[in-house]
């Protein structure tokens, strides 16, 4: 049988794009990752295992570091787009700032995730990070047993909350928790003030309110970046710092489990800490990444699934539909001086 022209033309034009197609699937993939600041040890180990994860699975990573700053975050992302990677990670220093590089990317087709915290605007794919309204509960329920044990099972006393940026989404949710928990008990008085995650600040809260409210009973921070600034503003307040378990002793715990963090309840410094898998988040995301720009929505877990993995940190995770957009939600859990040295934890890991 005759074939027409028409036919042999589609087999031919057929042929270049089977052509393309492997060529494309063959392409060595290349993502971008944008960190608020490597200076921080929780942000240097969320990269960490991002660049890991992309090593395990032959993709190139390019790394940007902001140093703090979300005017140089958002010209790394426009950097990013420019050597035209083929998606972007970040951990955002500003929800809000970073949504202008976020919809330059959704201009330029380039999908965009990010790990830990959201953004206020423009599309992104997925977000990991801890289920931090969990986080905080967790440690809003230990604070109020601790409480509670001082005074002989009255729910009552003297809180200050260290929290992180004002209107990130992390910070609101690790306050929403504690304060699910605690604003239940009347006789409890929480003073929230705004860390901005920077240690230093941390230190002058302490002090400032230690100085204000001699007998405050506890404090809740929302990252470990502030434990060293509360220890030494006790000491500056106090002249010395009572331990877990002695006479004058503040209770002090919160959320990461970070290297200085674990070293302090270790210490019986800090009576706990929730810890969040950090160094996991890369391990998680970078597969679904990898997925979607083969499959594209098709590769992304429905809302309401339960993720698991056995022995994996961050197992079990629960997938969220938000406002903010599709997240995934981490386990997060507790940890005192009887587990704080576990070799397993993200903040006991060597740095290489």
């Amino acid at each position: 049988m005759r074939r027409s022209p028409l036919f042999w033309w589609l087999v031919f034009a057929g042929g270049i794009l089977l052509s393309f197609s492997v060529a494309l699937a063959q392409e060595k993939l290349i993502f971008g990752y944008s960190a608020p600041g490597l200076g921080d040890e929780g942000q240097w180990n969320i990269q960490k295992g991002f660049v890991d994860k992309c090593k395990e699975l032959g993709i190139e990573v390019i790394v940007t570091d902001a140093q703090q700053s979300a005017e140089k975050q958002n010209n790394d992302i426009e950097t990013l787009i420019a050597r035209g990677v083929h998606a972007i990670c970040a951990v955002p220093h500003d929800s809000a700032a970073i949504s202008i590089a976020v919809q330059k990317c959704n201009e330029a087709g380039i999908p965009f995730f990010t790990i830990d915290r959201g953004v206020t605007a423009g599309n992104v794919v997925l977000t990991v990070k801890a289920d931090n309204v969990k986080a905080g509960a967790i440690a809003g329920e230990v604070m109020l047993r601790l409480l509670q044990g001082k005074y002989n099972g009255v729910a009552k006393g003297k809180v200050l909350e260290i929290r992180g940026q004002p209107g990130q989404d992390v910070a609101e949710q690790r306050a929403q928790g504690f304060h699910q928990v605690l604003e239940k008990y009347p006789d409890i008085q929480i003073i929230s003030l705004p860390g901005y995650w920077n240690t230093e600040e941390g230190f002058k809260i302490t002090v400032d309110t230690l100085t204000a409210n001699p007998d405050l009973d506890g404090i809740y921070y929302h990252a470990d970046l502030y434990i060293p600034g509360i220890v030494e503003g006790v000491k500056a307040v106090k002249g010395e710092f009572a331990k877990v378990g002695e006479p004058g002793h503040i209770f002090i715990l919160g959320i990461d489990g970070n290297p200085a963090g674990l070293d302090q309840v270790e210490a019986k410094l800090a009576d706990g800490v929730v810890v969040q898998p950090l160094r996991d988040y890369g391990a998680l995301i970078v597969p679904i990444i990898v997925d979607y720009l083969k499959r594209g929505e098709e590769a992304l877990p429905k809302p309401g699934t339960v993720l698991v993995e056995e022995g994996a940190s961050w197992s079990p995770a629960m997938v969220v539909q938000t406002a903010a957009g599709l997240e995934i939600w981490t386990n997060v859990f507790y940890v005192d001086y009887l587990g704080a040295g576990d070799p397993n934890l993200w903040g006991n890991k060597p740095r290489e």
